[in-house]
């Protein structure tokens, strides 16, 4: 993390508590899992939600920092340091496909996941939120692209990984 990120990290963020937002966050799944007729309905709203938190994020950190990265390969290095400032951690690896229109993230610790196993809900994406999240900053910095939920640490696998694919 550069300068920048440490600087917004320690001063210009204001932190909340880990244990008070995972109680949050799986209360809100757990809503969402009581009235949605099935996952794809939950991952659904999921991520919607995502993409309002993500507008109030842009919005936010924008004014705090100004400047932006101009191409899409370069909005990897802002998302991971949105990523820190708002989870208090980073990303365990970044991958950026050889032409630039891919990008995975992956978390093995992730903060949303922390403690849950789900075991009779093929398809969840639990933290689908960072999705929606992701979604939000790439429509409203003009890519056409698609953000998604690859794995997830919930549902028994080693990680979790969130894709931003470019329209073709």
């Amino acid at each position: 993390m550069g300068v920048k990120g440490k600087l917004a990290w320690s001063l210009k963020i204001s932190k909340v508590s880990k244990p008070l937002f995972q109680a949050t966050y799986r209360e809100l799944m757990n809503i969402l899992i009581e009235t949605s007729e099935n996952v794809s309905a939950i991952n659904e709203k999921m991520k919607a939600i995502g993409f309002k938190v993500g507008e109030d994020l842009l919005m936010e950190y924008a004014e705090k920092i100004g400047k932006h990265a101009g191409t899409f390969a370069e909005f990897s290095s802002t998302l991971q340091l949105a990523y820190k400032v708002n989870s208090g951690q980073e990303f365990t690896k970044v991958d950026i496909s050889d032409d630039g229109t891919v990008v995975r993230f992956s978390d093995d610790h992730c903060v949303l996941c922390e403690g849950v196993e789900i075991t009779d809900m093929p398809g969840l994406q639990y933290c689908n939120l960072i999705s929606g999240v992701f979604q939000a900053v790439m429509d409203l910095r003009g890519f056409d692209a698609e953000a998604y939920q690859e794995s997830c640490r919930a549902l028994g696998d080693s990680t979790c990984t969130w894709v931003i694919r470019l329209k073709k």
